[in-house]
């Protein structure tokens, strides 16, 4: 079983516990199914993503090296003109490139990996609250046998789920900060490169930063609807509408509507809406706009 599947599970666990608590009186499980419906994730993409990096970065130390080896022995010759000395500074500055390269490629691999590795923890933490709701759920039942024990069994497992529930925000918030740094600093090395190479008067790096960007719209537009919708589905799975005004009340029936959603969106890997509309990728990485089909 992989880092998705065990994900996946978590959720299948946690709804089940759901379940069966409200069915006894216990609502308090609800909660935790939009989380844990939120909150599933591949951390193999980014160690697979890592991995590229730094194969990224050999290669260019492999040809930074090369061409070292070439312009020492062209230094070796004694080529003391201007031209030779104009050649030098060229390849200075062309190695220098090439070793900033290297350290974007190593930064851009230590992130990834960093995320990677959050995300796994995170998954790992998100199933043992499920075990955790499944065996407060088979206590709870346990003291069904008498109506007595029922009702306090619903108290102290009502204040057990509550408690749970603020724990596991501790940590959602901890992963939340954890990823937005991991974006800080992919974005602090590109912004750098970028800012270096404006400052001296080469605004090739931003030119090329722009049509990058601009090429990434389709995939920019539809990341935006698909979380979206992913996050009106989890609101939807609590019985809870984002906002206020006459909408702030779900209609009846919304969270079994969620529900059925979010098993078709679990199994299928994709979202129920905008899971068919992926935007088609380009050899080059790019994405097509609509207009250009």
């Amino acid at each position: 079983m992989n880092l998705a599947d065990l994900s996946r599970r978590s959720l299948e666990m946690g709804t089940c516990a759901a379940l069966t608590l409200s069915a006894l009186g216990v609502p308090a499980g609800w909660p935790f199914v939009g989380k844990m419906y939120i909150h599933q994730y591949k951390p193999q993409s980014f160690f697979d993503g890592a991995q590229t990096w730094l194969a990224v970065h050999d290669d260019v130390v492999a040809a930074r090296l090369g061409v070292d080896a070439l312009v020492a022995e062209v230094a070796s010759t004694s080529w003391r003109s201007e031209d030779g000395r104009a050649f030098q500074r060229r390849m200075d500055a062309y190695l220098a490139d090439l070793r900033g390269v290297e350290i974007r490629a190593e930064v851009t691999a230590l992130t990834l990996y960093t995320a990677g590795a959050a995300l796994a923890a995170f998954i790992l933490f998100q199933f043992l609250v499920a075990m955790a709701m499944a065996a407060v759920a088979a206590w709870v039942l346990t003291a069904a046998v008498t109506p007595l024990s029922l009702a306090g069994a619903r108290v102290l497992a009502t204040q057990c789920l509550i408690k749970l529930f603020e724990g596991y925000r501790a940590v959602e918030s901890l992963l939340n900060a954890l990823l937005h740094g991991c974006a800080a600093a992919l974005g602090a090395v590109v912004t750098a490169d970028v800012g270096i190479e404006s400052a001296r008067g080469d605004h090739s790096g931003l030119n090329d930063l722009a049509a990058a960007t601009f090429a990434q719209g389709p995939m920019f537009i539809w990341g935006t609807a698909n979380r979206v919708e992913r996050d009106l589905t989890a609101h939807g799975l609590t019985g809870r509408v984002p906002g206020k005004g006459p909408w702030a009340s779900p209609p009846q029936g919304l969270p079994h509507l969620a529900g059925a959603k979010a098993v078709n969106d679990i199994s299928t890997g994709s979202q129920t809406v905008t899971g068919r509309y992926v935007p088609e990728q380009a050899a080059d990485g790019s994405y097509t706009f609509p207009w250009e089909g």
